[in-house]
């Protein structure tokens, strides 16, 4: 499907497609977005990136009208899920402010910060010198950034989830924490895999569960990833779907919707591979890496083999899931680029002592 292109779940909910990254071509990759209309509620979950992304959520909006109130809700501060935030703004024209309303994670507030840039340069000193043309994160962090326009990911209304209660829900048969919305009908659920602020929401309305990006592969890429948190978000997911309390299941870079069987075979894979992936590693390790690129080449090679593949799989965001397993996998590294060691932590007879 194309860019902006719409899948209808139902009456009142729509996903806007979004796209796959191809950095040789200059094109930023959009993650999906789901719009809905719970009674006189728009429900925007993200809004992607870039002009013609913009245009569609504002179609989609028009189509599912009438509504007198607006909530967005960021699933995370990634540039390809925040772009157009600022769309509430234009949405809201004529509405009381109070009845439009923002919110994202407190734990990504670093990433909205002068453009993003220092988050983006921790995350890719971990490739320096693995990647051609990586060899100075900072470069490479803005040339990174520049596909992604227009971006306004915060506006006068924004808030964090943070600053409201934690509530406990209620999903089915599954008990989580996060914040509900619109008199239940928006559940944000914490899972922080993704990224340190990553959420899922549910829409009860729709039956609808939107994992954003936790399912974009079974081990994160980023510096504040966490593949426990990943591997908790994507069994919870299965489990809802098992039990029936969801219907159909989005994520952010799959384009399209899945139905209660193709979901539960999606997660269990996904499942899967995050322990064959352990495994994998597991195999090629030894209490000490000296050849740092030669691993990676044999990981990345190993994790092909096993269908691992991630949202988007290019050299940089491979071998970002690479340096991510080895600080999983609780080896310490010592030095920078490529000439970094890695070793298993020194377990010395205080620690063993009973």
């Amino acid at each position: 499907m194309a860019l902006g292109e719409q899948i209808e779940i139902d009456a009142r909910t729509r996903m806007i497609v979004g796209q796959p990254l191809d950095m040789a071509a200059h094109q930023p990759d959009v993650g999906n977005a789901i719009v809905h209309r719970a009674d006189d509620l728009l429900v925007l979950v993200d809004t992607g990136v870039t002009t013609a992304f913009r245009d569609a959520i504002r179609s989609a909006a028009d189509d599912l009208a009438p509504w007198s109130k607006i909530l967005l809700v960021t699933t995370h501060g990634h540039p390809d899920h925040v772009g157009n935030n600022d769309i509430v703004d234009d949405l809201g024209d004529g509405l009381d402010r109070s009845d439009v309303q923002h919110f994202v994670s407190a734990h990504d507030a670093s990433q909205y910060r002068d453009d993003g840039l220092p988050y983006w340069i921790t995350s890719l000193e971990r490739v320096s010198g693995l990647v051609p043309g990586f060899e100075d994160p900072a470069d490479a962090a803005r040339r990174l950034l520049a596909m992604y326009r227009p971006y306004v990911p915060v506006t006068d209304i924004t808030r964090t989830y943070e600053e409201l209660p934690l509530e406990h829900l209620v999903i089915g048969s599954q008990h989580v924490s996060g914040w509900s919305f619109g008199d239940g009908a928006v559940q944000v659920v914490r899972t922080h895999g993704h990224c340190a602020g990553q959420v899922v929401v549910h829409l009860p309305g729709a039956r609808l569960l939107h994992l954003s990006d936790e399912p974009n592969g079974p081990c994160g890429a980023m510096h504040d990833a966490n593949q426990m948190n990943i591997f908790a978000a994507a069994a919870l997911a299965l489990t809802l779907v098992e039990t029936g309390a969801v219907d159909v299941v989005t994520e952010g870079h799959a384009f399209e919707a899945f139905d209660r069987q193709a979901a539960a075979e999606r997660l269990s894979t996904l499942l899967d591979q995050a322990s064959a992936l352990d495994g994998a590693a597991q195999a090629l390790l030894t209490d000490r890496i000296d050849d740092l690129p030669a691993f990676v080449h044999a990981f990345i090679a190993r994790s092909q083999e096993l269908g691992v593949s991630g949202a988007n799989p290019n050299p940089m965001f491979n071998t970002m899931m690479t340096i991510a397993k080895l600080r999983e996998l609780g080896l310490v590294a010592k030095g920078a680029s490529s000439h970094q060691t890695w070793t298993r932590p020194v377990l010395d007879d205080s620690t063993l002592a009973p």
